[in-house]
């Protein structure tokens, strides 16, 4: 039963039954707009079936036209529907495995891994066209999204990866993303996905493993002098053993390096790989020990990203590839960081201590204002401050328009207002934002003497904003000193941690009532 829905210009029905064909007959449903809509039947395939039953006999796809063209939805029993439309009397019809092969895998290239595999059981023509997809994820919300798999997760993610790897094409792949808790217990399996990676031109390579028994990453199917083919521009690795051999001439493509959780990693050794990897312009490293020197080299003159985190047993860093444009770091108060030269291209910076001490102060209002000239934009992490840690003589933010610092201190010493000098050392600051974390303290009553620093006049501040206020002497210090001397305020917002603080903060005497405060 084929059934058709027809919109045609509303006009005067002609009352000669010999304007209507024969082999069919017309039911009006509605008007809408001058318009009809009408059904027409074949009169060979009248039934007794309701409307109903043919609206959902099939399934109807609109293909909208000009104004001045005429709409059909074509209803049928098959399992593909066919999008027809009328445009200058030409009759338009175009079916899924009517599309040339090149824009079906486009389509397909859409599509999750899960998905675009299930594609093949829709026609013979996509049986195979998900084989060429280029981007491969294996982990479990994308190999079995919707299966509950208890005990022997491993085992089915692995067969699941070989089937995988053994019916694709092995072209075209852009990008594998392998994130499941395997080992070197598992080393065949993983040993068959890079050398996938290698030999399909793979550009970005991701491993992302368990910490048991880490999983030595085979570097030797890189080495230029194996004869690799290897064009990997991106490689991500996670609790993964890196060894770098003698002579090793692997990854000249690299571009992004990501090394996380790397404990057995030697500096040697990566002070080598890095050597290798003239064109890299994002470098980051996660938790690396045992380091008595980490030397980032001019000779990376393409580096334009580095993050440094969590090293905690280097000593020394040393810094000197010059077109950086945004550094981040986060290590011991014990770590010294050097950089021989400025680095005049850095625009953000995000530095983290795990304790405040004179030592982390010089760091921040002397080194940094020297090795950055051009900052722009500066985070600080720290946990404690005060001003007996900071330097006596302040290097000058010519650049610095924005400051994010987020002030930990449950239990260590902190005065707030040091950070005062901050804004000092930045003449051209235009906003200041602070996050207190961990504070809980009692509300200032005026017991303890109030203290008022020199004024020192700030033109461009123009917003400032302080979450989990907690209304103690030293934060209502620092909000009237930017009160005091913020002429080109225009909102200072407080964010109280609960309702005490808020009412504590609203009452102060010492917080102006200034229509450019806002107490939330």
């Amino acid at each position: 039963m084929a059934e058709t829905i027809v919109y045609r210009r509303k006009r005067k029905r002609s009352k000669n039954p010999s304007d209507i064909a024969e082999d069919v007959r017309f039911k009006t449903l509605s008007t809408d707009n001058g318009h009809e809509k009408m059904i027409v039947y074949k009169r060979r395939n009248i039934t007794n079936m309701q409307i109903e039953d043919h609206l959902e006999a099939g399934r109807e796809v609109i293909m909208p036209t000009g104004e001045r063209h005429e709409r059909e939805i074509i209803s049928t029993n098959g399992k593909h529907g066919q999008i027809i439309g009328h445009e200058g009397g030409t009759l338009r019809g175009t079916q899924l495995n009517d599309l040339p092969e090149d824009i079906l895998c486009s389509i397909i290239s859409r599509l999750p891994l899960g998905d675009a595999v299930r594609t093949s059981i829709l026609s013979t023509k996509l049986r195979r066209i998900w084989a060429s997809h280029p981007n491969l994820t294996f982990t479990k919300r994308a190999m079995f999204p919707k299966s509950k798999i208890k005990g022997g997760e491993q085992f089915a993610l692995i067969e699941g990866m070989h089937a995988v790897l053994k019916q694709h094409r092995g072209n075209g792949v852009e990008r594998i993303f392998l994130q499941a808790l395997l080992d070197q217990s598992t080393s065949s399996a993983l040993n068959t996905c890079v050398k996938f990676a290698v030999t399909s031109g793979t550009t970005s390579l991701s491993l992302l493993l368990s910490p048991e028994r880490p999983y030595c990453f085979p570097t030797y199917l890189f080495d230029l002098q194996n004869g690799s083919r290897s064009v990997l521009e991106e490689l991500h690795l996670k609790y993964v053993s890196l060894r770098i051999p003698a002579g090793f001439t692997g990854f000249k493509h690299l571009k992004r390096l990501n090394l996380d959780c790397m404990y057995d990693i030697v500096a040697d050794e990566l002070q080598a790989l890095l050597k290798n990897c003239l064109l890299l312009e994002v470098l980051c490293i996660n938790v690396v020990y045992k380091f008595d020197k980490l030397v980032i080299s001019q000779a990376l003159s393409h580096l334009k990203y580095l993050s440094l985190t969590a090293c905690l047993g280097v000593k020394t860093i040393e810094v000197a590839a010059a077109n950086v444009e945004r550094f981040e770091y986060e290590g011991s108060s014990d770590n010294s960081i050097v950089f021989p030269q400025p680095l005049k291209n850095v625009k953000y910076a995000s530095v983290q201590w795990g304790a405040f001490n004179s030592h982390v102060g010089e760091f921040v209002l002397s080194v940094l204002p020297r090795s950055f000239p051009g900052l722009e934009t500066l985070v600080w992490k720290t946990y404690g401050v005060e001003m007996d840690g900071l330097p006596n003589c302040l290097g000058r933010f010519q650049c610095l328009k924005s400051v994010h610092i987020e002030l930990c201190a449950p239990v260590l010493a902190c005065d707030v207002l040091s950070l005062a000098a901050l804004l000092d050392a930045a003449p051209s600051l235009e906003s200041f934002f602070l996050k207190l974390i961990g504070f809980i303290n009692v509300p200032y009553s005026g017991i303890e003497e109030f203290r008022r620093l020199p004024s020192s006049p700030h033109h461009h501040i123009k917003s400032v904003g302080i979450k989990e206020f907690t209304c103690s002497r030293d934060q209502i210090e620092l909000v009237e000193y930017i009160l005091e001397n913020a002429t080109a305020l225009e909102h200072m917002i407080i964010k109280t941690k609960i309702g005490c603080y808020k009412d504590a903060a609203i009452h102060s005497p010492y917080i102006k009532k200034d229509k450019r405060v806002v107490i939330l």
